[in-house]
Order: C-alpha cells, then structure tokens, then sequence
C-alpha cells in the first residue's frame, strides 16, 4: 500500500517538476510538498485521513499538512521545497498520573532529539542538540524540551530550534524553528569562500577583536557593595551601539545605527482618569481610628497655594482639576497628588506632602508636536534647573555635579538634566535628582528625585588605569565568528528585490557571515582596585545536599534533586521534623516550581501553588504546623488521585505491624501506599500514622511514589 502510494506520488512529482511554478495546479503542488516532507520523516501511511492548505505571502508559500487517525495527529508547516519548520504530535495514550519518572532518560531524549535534527536539516544548516539545554516537567506527560541554535556551516545563526521528546516513549512530539515567517535577502556565505585557510581566518579574527575593542566604553563612578552600606568605585559599561565586523570586507558595521535608521516615528500621548472615592454611612472604631491619620492634612486650596509659589512649574493660567491624598499605612505620611490643566488639557502633577506642602515631584507632558519650535536653549535651561534646585533642595544641590544631560530632539520638547551626588570626585548616581525643562516656554516640566542617607565612600586610592580596566572589560568576551541578522536596504539591491518594494518593504534582514562580541556570563563592571570583573550574585536553582554521608535516603533524595525535585539551600537536613511548608514546597517542585524559602514572599508563592494543585485549601495553610507520616502519605495520594479509592471503607487490608491502630480515615490510604511500595513502614514494620515524619522520610515517600 504505502509503496504504490509513493509510486504514485513519485509520478505526480515528476509531472510537476515539469511545469513552471506559476503553471503547477495547488494540487500537484501539494503533492510535491507531501512527498518531499514523507521522504525526510518516514511518516507511515497508517494515518486515516490527510489534508493540506497553504498561504502564500511576501515572504514564500508556507503549506499546513494535517495527518489524523485514531490515536493520533500530526501537523507539519513546510516550504514549498519541503523544508520543515514546525512539526506537532499528539498521540493520545493513557496518563501516567501525576508526578511518575519519565522511563526514557536525558540522555536517550536527546539521542532521539539529534537523530529527529539530522533528518529535518540537511545542506549548510545543522544543530547539535545537549542534555544541559534541556528541561524537564514531570507530569502526567513527561516530556524533555531542547534548545539549540540552528548552525549554518557549522557556525552560530540567531535562528533558534527546539525539540520535544516524549518522556514515556522517546517520541518527537514537537519540532520548531523560529525564521518560518522570517525572509533574509542575499544568500549565506560559505566560510570556505571567505577564507583560504585558518590562518587567514584567525588573522580576520584579530583585526576583528581591535575594531570591536573601539566600541567599548567604561565610566568611573561609585556603586553600593553586597552589603548596600559602602560605596565602592567600579568601571562601569556606558550604553554603546551593537556592532559586527563583516568577514568579507573587514569593516565595522554599526547594527543599531542601521535600525535607526529605517526607524518610523511615532506619536504618542497620556490620558488619565477622574479619581473618585467612596463613603460610608457608618464609621466603626477601626474606621475612626484610620481617619484620624489624616489630622493635620493640608486642604487642597492652601497646597495649591504651596505649589504656586514654584513659579518655574508654569502653573499660571492653570486651574486645579483634582486633588487626591494617600496614605502609607506604615509611616503615616500622606502624599497629595494635584493635577492641573490649562484648558486644552492635562498641563502638570504636583506632588506634594500632604501634611508640609514639600514640593516631592513633578510630571508634565513631554511630547513634541511636529511645528513646535525650540526657543530655550540648552544653557538657558540648565540655569533654570540649577537655581531651582538650589532654592528647593539646597543640602542635596550643594553635594551634587551634573551627571548627565539629554537636549530636546525630534519628538521631545524638553532638555533633562540629571545631577547626581560627587564624592572623591567621582558619581554616585543612587542619590540623584532629575530635572526637564520645557524648551518652548522655559518651564520646568518635571522633577524627581531619590536621595538616600550617603553610604560609607571608599577611598580614590590604588585604582587601575582605565585603559587596565577596559582590557579586563573586554577580557569577559570572545570574538565569535558566526552568522549576524543585519537590516538592509532594499534598494541596495538594485531591482533583483523590486517586487517587494512595490508591496511596500523598504528594508529586510540578511544574514551576514560576521565576528561579534559574545560572553556567557555579564559583569556588572570592573573592580577599579583589584582590576577583576564583578560578576552579580546568581541564583542557583539546582539542588545538592551536603549532609547525605550515611543517610538511609540518599540515593532517593539525589535522584530526585536530578530531576529538580526537592529543596534548595544545600542542606537535606534528612532528620528535621517536616513542617507544612516544607511539605508544600517539596510537593509544588513536582510541578517545576522550585522555590527558595529563604526569599521574601517565597511562602506565599509556595501557597498559591499548592492550592492550585489542590493539595490544601487557603484556610488549611499554617506554615510551622508539623506533619504526621500519615499527612504526608494522603496528601500524596490525593494529589496522585487515589484519594477517593482510599476513602471507600471495608474493601483495603494492609499488614503493618500497628495495623490495628491506623486511624480509620487513614486505613485506606496505608494500604495503597503499602501496594504501591510507597511506605514499607519504620524501623518496626509500622505505618506509624501519628509520628511526625521527617524530611527525609518525605522525600523517600515521594521517590517511592513517582517509582510506582
């Protein structure tokens, strides 16, 4: 059947190949996609039913395939060439049930993975596929997912692939490259063509490192250490474009300036809403108790009497549209936010303490319409800020220097100052205050600022050169030679892309043979005295344990940490009496949520999953209460849904040595877990419902479980 189907299609492929593009009927068409993507992936004919639709766009003709039967379904998105782009499998099959251990390991997943990858790719495009770019979920459908960059001639592209692979039967359930709607002009240049031999190549590469080495840029200011009270001085990296060399020609090619170039405009505007409150008839003693808070509130005449007396804010001509107040519960301050308008509109918020009239912060509009003409210069404006900052700030001015400035530009109708506090004649940005100035009338349009209490400063003494500290900069990258997206101008091409100009496209990406600037891990900046990067603090989420010598559960508690279930902190603390929390937090990995519980809110989260997963209600939670083996072993069991089984009465025999005294509700429970090889009972043979169990003892349950 299946060779005579391919006979067939063989034939209408040979006719169809015969024909000009535009000449071949969408029938034969399909049958040729068909074919191609048949003859890549060995798809059986034991599907019942097949269909095929297409859209062709700018960008080529992408073909939908849909095979269906019984128990399963396949769809695949393909080129007119049958290049495949998407691949989606669903087969249905019975659930393993909650949290089971996948029966195909890592590495036999990514075997099936690569073997699916060398299929699908062929030519100058391939990927290799790795068991450390791999994630698990443990669920009902245990499925491993890779990631890997789709490589041209062996070099990186940005193009990205994933693969699924079915826990349970190793299949590839789900393929996807990201360019299926992409289009790049020009063709991928073939390394070989480029280079005569790695000497040449590695001499490109060198020239490449000094060019990409020019674009970079450090800035000498203080930072808060880990601890946040001592400032400390760091080379730190100004915000620069993105650059590539081009292999061929060797020039620097600046990526950003060439978006910005094909950038379109747009404008933009803020509304805002009335505020309103509500009021009770009644007021408790609670109530009462919160409005007295609000003594010694200002009324919005006389704050608005006290922002007035800014003259640069341009409020003349401004009437008061609204005045809300708000209350921090904690500190009891109350912060007075009044809007005004002109007549035309929303002209400026005025933040002032509710209880002092101090000025807090400023916000107008900033938009600039097309006709608006700059009238205030630069200089002129930064007088304008600077005398008010002094009449408004005076102790924080009297330490601060002029950090940065913006003029107004296209679509902008302010020049910002930002001025920032100075110490050892050096920044320390943390303490800044931010100031725009109205180009066309002068005004000041908005203010803020964040002033801590000052840090202790490290002393000026002992720095590295900048020229050090830049070599230890670029240091943290390696020069890649890979394949760039760069964004091109159609009309560069002359009339080999006319079509596409016609329907509108003025610009297109093409992938361009390249050497970039690459790292894994990203510094924060360069240690201006000990000349070494500084890497900020990284969060691992893999668990390990270093108190497992010895222990009963070991095996249990590191197979389970491989598959990311278990507890971070690096402690196992195997005889600890199991709290609820923990219970839950263990439980909710199941679900590929690892939590820290060290972390603020960490508990909460915990929480919010574990009522997801129906292992508690809300009113149930209390995080300190200690667990009994026998909460343990239902919590499971429902959670693997063989609670309503394990409450039937009469039907279940169990034979732990303590039998007897099981409590009833938990009977049911004690023997499936007994039949399941969940719980073997203590050091005596007994279920032992009412001890606290330990954590380890949780662990081992939950081993035992997933094993069944």
């Amino acid at each position: 059947m299946r060779r005579a189907a391919s006979a067939l299609l063989a034939v209408i492929l040979a006719l169809s190949l015969a024909l000009p593009a535009a000449a071949a009927t969408a029938d034969q068409r399909l049958s040729q996609v068909t074919l191609a993507v048949k003859e890549t992936l060995d798809i059986p004919d034991t599907y019942t039913e097949f269909s095929g639709d297409m859209a062709e766009m700018e960008t080529g003709t992408i073909w939908s395939l849909q095979w269906e039967s019984a128990d399963r379904s396949l769809r695949i998105s393909a080129d007119e060439e049958g290049k495949i782009f998407q691949y989606n499998l669903t087969v249905d099959r019975e659930d393993t049930g909650p949290a089971a251990f996948p029966a195909v390991s890592r590495a036999q997943a990514a075997k099936a993975a690569q073997d699916f990858l060398d299929r699908v790719l062929s030519g100058e495009e391939s990927a290799v596929v790795s068991t450390d770019d791999s994630v698990l979920r443990i669920d009902g459908n245990n499925q491993y997912r890779f990631s890997a960059d789709l490589l041209l001639y062996g070099l990186p592209s940005p193009i990205g692939i994933s693969v699924t692979v079915d826990g349970q039967t190793g299949e590839v359930l789900r393929y996807n490259r990201n360019d299926l709607y992409d289009m790049h002009v020009g063709t991928v240049k073939d390394p070989a063509a480029v280079f005569s031999g790695e000497a040449q190549r590695a001499a490109a590469q060198e020239k490449a490192a000094a060019l990409l080495k020019g674009t970079l840029q450090l800035r000498l200011e203080y930072v808060l250490d880990d601890s946040g009270e001592r400032a400390v001085l760091r080379y730190l990296p100004e915000s620069t474009h993105t650059y590539y060399v081009d292999a061929a020609t060797g020039e620097l090619v600046d990526l950003t300036e060439r978006l910005q170039d094909a950038a379109v405009a747009g404008d933009g505007a803020t509304g805002g809403a009335n505020d309103s409150a509500t009021e009770s008839g009644s007021l408790s003693q609670a109530e009462q108790e919160g409005i007295a808070k609000m003594e010694g509130v200002w009324s919005k005449e006389k704050l608005d009497q006290a922002a007035r007396k800014w003259t640069q804010l341009g409020l003349g001509g401004c009437s008061l549209a609204a005045c809300t107040y708000w209350l921090d519960k904690e500190t009891g301050a109350v912060t007075a936010t009044l809007r005004y308008n002109d007549g035309d509109g929303w002209r400026r918020t005025v933040t002032l303490d509710g209880k002092s009239g101090e000025l807090q912060s400023v916000s107008g509009p900033t938009w600039r319409d097309e006709d608006l003409k700059v009238k205030v210069s630069v200089k002129t404006a930064q007088a304008t800020a600077e005398t008010f900052l002094q009449a408004l700030r005076p102790e924080e001015w009297a330490v601060c220097g002029l950090y940065k400035s913006m003029e107004a530009a296209e679509g902008s109708r302010v020049h910002t100052f930002v001025f920032a506090q100075k110490e050892n004649g050096y920044f320390f940005p943390i303490n800044c205050i931010s100031v725009s100035v109205d180009a066309v009338d002068g005004t000041v349009v908005s203010f803020y600022g964040s002033f801590d209490e000052a840090p202790v400063f490290d002393s000026a003494e002992g720095l590295i050169t900048p020229e050090a500290a830049l070599d230890a900069w670029f240091g943290t990258y390696t020069v890649t030679l890979g394949y760039v997206n760069v964004f091109q101008n159609l009309k560069d091409y002359g009339s080999q892309y006319q079509n596409l100009l016609d329907m509108g496209y003025t610009y297109l990406y093409s992938l361009e043979l390249g050497f970039q600037l690459e790292r894994e891990n990203y510094p924060s900046g360069i240690d201006a005295k000990t000349g070494k990067p500084v890497y900020p603090a990284r969060l691992d989420r893999t668990i390990t344990y270093d108190d497992l010598e010895g222990c009963w559960g070991r095996a249990q508690a590191e197979a389970l940490a491989d598959y990311g279930v278990g507890w971070l902190g690096g402690s196992l603390q195997p005889k600890k009496q199991l709290t609820q929390l923990e219970l839950m937090a263990l439980l909710v990995s199941l679900e590929g949520y690892l939590p820290d519980l060290e972390e603020e809110g960490a508990a909460d989260q915990v929480y919010d999953w574990a009522v997801g997963m129906g292992l508690l209600t809300r009113a149930e939670r209390d995080d300190g209460a200690l667990v009994t083996r026998g909460q343990v072993v239902k919590v499971i069991l429902d959670y693997g849904g063989y609670g309503a089984a394990a409450q039937i009465p009469g039907i279940f025999r169990c034979t732990f040595a303590d039998e007897a005294a099981i409590p009833a509700e938990l009977y049911g429970y004690a023997a499936i877990a007994q039949g399941l090889g969940m719980v073997k009972g203590d050091g005596g043979g007994r279920f032992a419902a009412d001890r606290t169990a330990t954590r380890v003892e949780a662990v081992a349950m939950v081993y035992q479980f997933m094993a069944r």
